[in-house]
């Protein structure tokens, strides 16, 4: 999350290696561990251990910290790959990229040990934008820090906060001069376990099983040595790079239910014959193959274009019409899978309802379908307000 711009990679990979390696890690280590994991409502802490194994957290961060100083394509890349198998375990290695990704590009040294924690598997954080009331709307968050010697009192709530409970470290949006707006929010780095944070579950449907809070700040005392040097500003331009992952998990997730239902209607029979030699289940399949590719294209030319040497701003268009097109889409395809599964596609002995149930939360993430057609109608020159 680059103030300016991002840095444009000093490191390149053989991509096509590099997804195969993500494919055969999401396999083995996903696989095995999230039906367990959703059943239990608990997130495997051993997987945040892999996923540090193999070089998965920190893509795009420093090598003088741990990271592997590549783009946003590869990092696009791995959560594609990680998502075909399951989206919710991916967004949790999204969240440790994005959050530690503040902490290293805008932290004091101490605050970058964080992000080398985070890195080698030994921190694992949280994101904590989100409010009951300043959601999409990050400019109204209410949570407080007032000064108080050499250290800052938080209090707020914050909520729909992925992992919030499972984290060591809080990385929190707060308010610090609310004469300033949204230019007095600043983020801090608050220790979990501090006395006055109090984490609940919010029980879902989705996201599962990387787990939903809602985390509670009461006179929270945290040292002047977790301020960093990032608000909203900042957030709002990390946004960008955090809306190409979001659109390449859904890509994942829509082309595994796309091959899920191919092979699906070209096994099961009625009326004597495959259900995919008729022309209605045909034809939605190949409209759900071209959503797929529309969003593979957008997804990785935005990619392309972050890790160019263009200004930040300059790739917004390019970022929310990949995000936009993809939350849209992957309703879409699970939708079409679920229909192909008839009423075997509504029991837990086939996989279309939960590839369903899990596309239902990608309108609201990272910015609504709404936020996003705000921002491709400013970008083209419209006075959309």
């Amino acid at each position: 999350m680059n103030q300016k711009k991002t840095r444009c990679p000093l490191k390149t990979v053989d991509r096509t290696q590099f997804r195969d390696m993500c494919a055969r890690f999401a396999a083995a280590e996903i696989g095995p561990r999230w039906r367990a994991a959703d059943r239990d409502k608990i997130f495997p802490r051993d997987f945040y251990a892999a996923c540090a194994r193999a070089g998965l957290i920190g893509i795009t961060a420093p090598e003088d910290i741990g990271g592997s100083d590549l783009g946003a394509y590869e990092e696009a890349i791995a959560m594609e790959e990680m998502s075909k198998v399951n989206p919710n375990l991916a967004v949790s290695v999204l969240v440790q990229n994005v959050a530690g990704s503040i902490l290293y590009d805008y932290g004091s040294p101490e605050q970058r040990d964080i992000a080398r924690d985070v890195i080698a598997g030994n921190c694992l954080v949280a994101i904590t934008v989100t409010e009951p009331e300043a959601g999409n709307d990050v400019q109204n968050v209410k949570t407080r820090a007032r000064r108080d010697g050499d250290d800052w009192i938080v209090d707020g709530l914050k909520s729909f906060i992925t992992l919030g409970g499972d984290s060591d470290v809080l990385v929190t949006l707060a308010q610090t001069d609310t004469s300033r707006g949204r230019h007095g929010m600043q983020f801090f780095a608050i220790d979990r376990r501090s006395p006055g944070v109090t984490c609940s579950q919010i029980e879902t449907y989705v996201n599962r099983p990387a787990p939903t809070y809602r985390v509670q700040f009461d006179n929270v005392r945290v040292p002047e040595r977790r301020r960093l040097d990032a608000g909203f500003k900042e957030i709002m331009t990390g946004f960008n790079r955090e809306r190409i992952m979001v659109a390449a998990r859904w890509l994942g997730h829509m082309q595994a239910a796309l091959n899920w239902a191919r092979d699906y209607a070209t096994k099961r029979q009625q009326f004597g014959r495959l259900i995919g030699a008729n022309q209605s289940i045909a034809f939605s399949l190949a409209q759900a193959h071209v959503d797929v590719e529309a969003t593979r294209h957008l997804t990785y030319h935005a990619a392309e274009r972050y890790d160019s040497d263009i200004p930040v701003k300059d790739v917004i268009l390019d970022v929310s019409t990949a995000k936009l097109l993809a939350t849209q889409a992957v309703v879409r395809v699970t939708q079409t899978a679920l229909h192909i599964g008839g009423g075997w596609g509504l029991t837990e002995e086939l996989p279309a309802m939960r590839l369903a149930l899990d596309a239902m939360v990608a309108p609201v993430t990272v910015g609504s379908w709404e936020i996003q057609l705000r921002a491709i109608a400013r970008e083209m020159g419209l006075p959309c307000n």
